[in-house]
């Protein structure tokens, strides 16, 4: 009886030690993700402010507010083309390529600059990587992170022309990983 009791306590105790190694490995394995892109203000980084390269460098961005809306969701993603342009072809096919697995996890808006719409103009005007002339193709990425002053804001990344499929998946995961930590700290 005595013996039966203590293999009980031992299983008991095994099961436990199992279940906490189980539990802080899949949690180290959370934890692992490292983004590929930092935050900063250079040309690949996520930007809080404009980027060096923009017009109004190290200005802050008039988010607008559709987006911001969405954001409180999911990290946002922005297709700014145009229907007869060859690079936009390629971009649109690069992202549908890379949202297959990830069409869950981000609220995407395709815009078509030459529609008329008043989204589409907005995103040049906010997100355009330099602050000049308005490209097509233009791709947005936009989440949240920790500002320097440790806060969380929303960041963003932008590039003209056309993306490789694992850039554009970099940044999503990006997107994705920074969206998760930050969202519920966010104060709009």
């Amino acid at each position: 009886m005595v013996m039966e009791m203590a293999l009980k306590s031992l299983t008991v105790s095994i099961v436990i030690i199992l279940s906490i190694v189980l539990t802080v490995s899949m949690l180290a394995e959370g934890d692992s993700y490292e983004p590929s892109f930092s935050i900063g203000s250079e040309k690949s980084d996520w930007w809080i402010s404009y980027p060096e390269q923009h017009v109004n460098a190290s200005n802050p961005v008039e988010h607008p507010s559709w987006v911001l809306e969405a954001l409180k969701e999911r990290p946002v993603l922005i297709l700014d083309h145009s229907e007869d342009c060859k690079s936009c072809k390629v971009q649109i096919a690069n992202l549908e390529k890379a949202l297959d697995d990830q069409e869950d996890k981000v609220t995407y808006y395709d815009l078509l600059a030459d529609s008329g719409e008043k989204e589409a103009y907005e995103v040049f005007a906010a997100y355009g990587p330099t602050g000049g002339a308005y490209y097509v193709p233009t791709t947005v990425f936009i989440t949240l992170a920790p500002g320097s002053d440790g806060k969380v804001a929303v960041v963003w990344h932008s590039e003209e022309d056309a993306m490789s499929e694992e850039d554009i998946r970099a940044y999503l995961q990006d997107a994705e990983y920074y969206h998760q930590e930050n969202a519920s700290s966010w104060k709009e």
